[in-house]
């Protein structure tokens, strides 16, 4: 069945999409996009070596780095990319960037713990650390159970949960000058490809989302007061029995009202919470009819909600959907961008992230492969 067109949108979703960084033999993925004050634009994605599949994204590759390419041109040209926050960060995950009012630009991240085979059934025997290994059957990382699972794992490294990271930079993102850890517990390896927000009170808060091991499968935010040197402990946001909650992204509505949207990983489908109390408190998540993941929503200078998400299923493609309600109901969703090459059953492609530099103008950054099958950081420009 064709997509109807929102009547709001005025865009052509037919435009190609033109390539912000690719590096040959590299796995670029995973961006986030944020709008500095002195008008920069910023995108911080992940990169490693291209693997052949499975072992193609972050929790499977030790190597993977978080770098941050820059505009200053309105995406017209980009900067050669720069490794954030320092080259001693390897093994992390997806990045999410944000400035706040005040002018600090935050850049959140999860990082695993990664062991050489051999050290890491030493740390295990010697029971300092739990240590996760691949079942060679569904390909999928769990935690070591017994000697055997040593003797099927297929990889020359294992890893281990590491912790979540928020780093802070004073001159617009060129370094990094402060690290604040996240407490997490009793939630496991909760990370987020999307930035922290800022509340109208002056609060940051940040989702995050757990990992596929941890058995509590949900979605929660921790809240900083004081621009992000410190945080607090989680709050969940959103867990529902039989479905695993990950990848959030949060926004606030001109009513003061906010929404998590989480990804699910058993239907597809995009979750979404509320909250009516600045994120203390939370609605049950409930499904809503827009197919994709992972998700991230903005608040437009007019008062609607834009949510764009990856379809990582025929057809391909970077795709949205408007809310004039406050989340309440969201419009039909709508094509940005569809997406030709695709290799890999829709694993090379998605998590777009959006901006609005003018009102009712939007651009959108995701990652999916050239004509060339190189997975490289991808935008384009639209309007609602």
């Amino acid at each position: 069945m064709a997509l109807r067109r929102h009547p709001l949108v005025k865009a052509s979703h037919h435009v190609n999409a033109h390539i912000l960084h690719k590096t040959p033999h590299a796995y670029s993925s995973h961006p986030c996009i944020t709008k500095l004050a002195n008008g920069d634009w910023l995108v911080a994605f992940c990169q490693s070596i291209q693997r052949p599949p499975p072992f193609i994204h972050p929790p499977n590759d030790p190597g993977f780095v978080n770098l941050i390419v820059r505009s200053r041109d309105r995406g017209r040209t980009w900067d050669a990319p720069r490794v954030a926050p320092d080259y001693g960060w390897r093994g992390v995950e997806t990045p999410g960037i944000a400035q706040l009012s005040t002018g600090e630009v935050l850049l959140n991240q999860w990082r695993f713990a990664w062991y050489p085979l051999e050290m890491g059934r030493k740390l295990w025997d010697e029971g300092v650390c739990a240590c996760f290994v691949v079942d060679p059957e569904t390909l999928h990382w769990r935690p070591v159970r017994d000697k055997t699972d040593w003797v099927r794992h297929p990889l020359p490294y294992v890893r281990a949960d590491g912790g979540a990271y928020v780093h802070s930079s004073y001159d617009n993102g060129y370094t990094w000058a402060y690290t604040a850890a996240i407490p997490i517990a009793p939630y496991q390896a909760a990370f987020s490809p999307k930035g922290a927000i800022e509340l109208r009170n002056g609060d940051v808060l940040l989702a995050l989302g757990s990992h596929e091991h941890d058995p509590l499968a949900a979605s929660v935010v921790v809240r900083s007061t004081d621009r992000g040197h410190s945080w607090q402990p989680p709050v969940e946001a959103a867990r529902v029995p039989g479905r695993i909650l990950s990848e959030p992204s949060l926004v606030e509505t001109t009513r003061g009202t906010l929404l998590l949207l989480s990804r699910e990983e058993v239907t597809g489908y995009i979750y979404q919470s509320e909250s009516n109390d600045g994120g203390y408190t939370w609605q049950p998540a409930r499904a809503l009819a827009c197919w994709g993941y992972p998700t991230h929503a903005i608040c437009l200078a007019d008062g609607r909600l834009l949510m764009v998400f990856g379809r990582r299923r025929p057809p391909y493609g970077i795709r949205g959907a408007l809310s004039e309600d406050a989340g309440k109901s969201w419009g039909p969703e709508f094509v940005i961008c569809p997406i030709d090459h695709e290799s890999n059953q829709g694993l090379n492609l998605g998590y777009p992230s959006v901006i609005e530099y003018a009102p009712g103008k939007l651009f959108t950054a995701f990652y999916a492969e050239d004509a060339d099958g190189t997975p490289s950081i991808q935008g384009l420009e639209f309007s609602v």
